[in-house]
């Protein structure tokens, strides 16, 4: 009787760790999302979300790319099942049914249940594979009626981004599909399951096979660079017996080789953070295509067509990889960011972004690529002594850290700081940037001292010294808090900061305070009165961190006042690491609260907490989620 007590005790647990069970607030959570699944040389996005399929009228893998971000070659993929009279039995998942019905198993699968009309379980994965595949299985429960399935996979016929790339041909082979693009890619799809038949129609794959009770109902795709390397890797794939297993193992040992959080006094519910941690530090792994990693996948930011790469989120997921002990993923991104081929705005100077093939250009969504974000620099130099203090490897030669570091020098104005647009994307004398390029400047002057540069070693400790004396310029005595100082508190129609210098200034409060002490500055008093404001002030939804103010009655007011999860999960960290642990757990409960279908993170919960925006989840989000998981379990 114990026995079957503990295990419906346990099944229970399970089952609510794989789907998201719903916070209640209106009735929309879990939020609107996609899990994001991948490799680290392949990143697809995966949503069986209702909500989603609505607006696209796709499902599935609605984004595959291979190699880079340049191209996205698949646009849906889904299974269906019918009766022995080739009636389709299935059933829409509804609204109700999202929080019990999608999830991820094991932090890298993909898995759906919903119920068929015969009232039999159908429960679908997909996974992907460190070789390259895609992996997809079907099971029904076990009736005397026999059942067979249609997988259908759309695959994208025109890419256009700054070029086109176009599906050259699509052919069968037994019971295998051969896709090849023009810009040499090439995709196998292949059904391991004995039975079943593989057609092609233009640019779409269907697979139809009776439903094996036996045997998984399993279908695979491999990708590659041409047909002979896609074919090998398939093969591979196909040989194994259990690829599940495979890639189970394969998780938990990069898990497991990083810092994994340790609960003194373990219970359900400290090993659903456990839970919670490892799903969103896979998908940031997943999301790291060979040091390229975008702000989003899912469509919200875009740039010719293409995820846009913004050298801030990127190197901040770098810095969690860091913090995690991940060294190869956040090498990866350094090392991209290092390449002297990447165009500057100036010397030593980042633009704020870049397409997928790393051209700064102003054609997508989001931040202007010109907005001026001078705290790339102080992020970049950490990034290189963090990694040095860990692998005793310098991943930029010094001429490359001294352009940083000269260029933040020559931008210091008569205040004493910089006036730009840092994290929050609109410029002003931002406490956050500030704070991170002094820390910077203190460690460009070591490596500067180490190589006998006395000059540089002077210069750039003055510059560390001239910020820190300054900085008391952002601090709002009324508000008792570090504040945006801001000679407009709007921006144009087109979305450009305005530059003009007035005789007065603004104190707008902002919520991005805490990446300054994170990245290396150290916590003082005025920091810790910051954080008693951001509680009292700034704090929203039970448990929420806002982001900006703005003094506009539009958008930026709005999107400002929304909740965002880094300023939360920021929040957590510095309360882990300087505060309260109580208020650090507020944090990561909120967050959990309002991940969305997948247990990932979202970029923001509108105030009005009438949606969640479409970047449901960010890659930055899930990163410093996880870093503030990592920092509580310290405590």
């Amino acid at each position: 009787m114990k026995k079957n007590i503990l295990f419906a005790a346990v099944f229970i647990l399970v089952c609510n760790l794989v789907f998201p069970q719903s916070g209640g607030l209106k009735g929309r959570r879990p939020w609107k999302g996609n899990a994001i699944l991948g490799n680290g040389n392949m990143c697809f996005v995966y949503s069986d979300d209702p909500r989603i399929d609505s607006i696209s009228g796709y499902k599935g893998i609605r984004h595959f790319y291979y190699r880079g971000y340049q191209t996205d070659y698949i646009a849906s993929s889904s299974f269906e099942v019918y009766d022995k009279s080739g009636i389709s039995i299935e059933q829409k998942i509804s609204n109700e049914d999202i929080a019990k019905s999608i999830g991820l198993e094991n932090s890298f699968c993909a898995a759906t249940k919903t119920k068929l009309t015969n009232g039999v379980i159908k429960e679908t994965r997909c996974y992907s594979h460190p070789k390259d595949g895609a992996i997809f299985t079907l099971k029904t429960g076990k009736i005397n009626e026999a059942l067979s399935y249609s997988f259908k996979l759309i695959l994208r016929k025109h890419i256009i981004t700054d070029k086109t790339v176009t599906l050259k041909s699509l052919e069968t082979e037994k019971i295998t599909a051969a896709a090849e693009w023009s810009d040499g890619a090439c995709m196998l799809i292949a059904l391991k399951t004995p039975g079943g038949k593989i057609t092609v129609d233009d640019s779409i794959v269907i697979i139809s096979s009776p439903v094996s009770w036996k045997e998984k109902n399993e279908i695979i795709i491999a990708v590659g660079s041409g047909y002979k390397e896609a074919k090998e890797k398939l093969k591979s794939i196909l040989n194994e017996k259990d690829a599940y297993v495979t890639v189970s193992n394969y998780w938990n040992n990069w898990i497991n080789k990083g810092k994994v959080p340790i609960f003194k006094n373990p219970n359900q519910e400290t090993l659903k953070y456990l839970d919670y941690y490892k799903r969103n530090l896979c998908a940031v792994k997943a999301a790291c295509l060979n040091g390229q990693i975008p702000a989003d996948m899912t469509g919200q930011f875009m740039t010719n067509g293409a995820p846009q790469l913004y050298p801030r989120d990127a190197m901040q997921s770098a810095r969690i990889f860091i913090v995690t002990g991940h060294y190869e993923e956040a090498k990866e991104i350094i090392k991209y960011w290092a390449n002297p081929e990447i165009p500057k705005k100036n010397p030593g100077e980042f633009f704020a972004r870049y397409d997928a093939n790393a051209k700064a250009v102003d054609a997508g969504s989001g931040a202007r690529y010109d907005e001026p974000e001078w705290d790339a620099n102080g992020y970049f130099i950490q990034l290189i002594n963090d990694y040095y203090k860990q692998k005793k490897i310098m991943l930029a030669d010094n001429k490359f850290v001294f352009e940083l570091a000269d260029f933040l020098v020559n931008r210091i104005d008569k205040s004493g700081l910089f006036y730009e647009g840092g994290i929050v994307e609109w410029t002003g004398y931002l406490p956050a940037t500030n704070m991170i390029c002094a820390a910077g400047l203190k460690t460009a002057a070591q490596f500067a001292a180490k190589t006998g540069d006395t000059a540089r070693a002077g210069k750039y400790t003055e510059a560390c010294q001239t910020i820190s004396n300054s900085l008391i310029k952002t601090f709002d005595k009324n508000r008792n808090a570090y504040s945006a100082v801001r000679f407009h508190g709007i921006k144009t129609s087109d979305n450009r900061s305005i530059t003009d210098a007035t005789k007065d200034t603004l104190y707008l409060w902002d919520v991005s305070a805490n990446f300054g002490v994170l990245w290396g500055y150290p916590n003082h008093k005025e920091m810790e009165l910051t954080n008693k404001f951001y509680q009292a002030k700034t704090q929203a939804l039970n448990g929420g961190m806002q982001y900006f103010e703005a003094s506009d009655n539009a958008g930026l007011s709005a999107y400002g006042g929304d909740v965002f999860f880094f300023t939360t999960a920021a929040s957590a960290q510095y309360q882990a690491l300087y505060g309260d642990i109580s208020l650090a757990k507020k944090n990561i409960d909120w967050m959990i609260a309002n991940s969305n279908s997948y247990g990932l993170m979202p970029e923001r919960i509108y105030l009005n907490e009438s949606d969640c925006s479409d970047a449901s989840p960010l890659t930055w989000c899930n990163a410093e989620f996880a870093a503030a998981v990592l920092e509580w379990s310290k405590k």
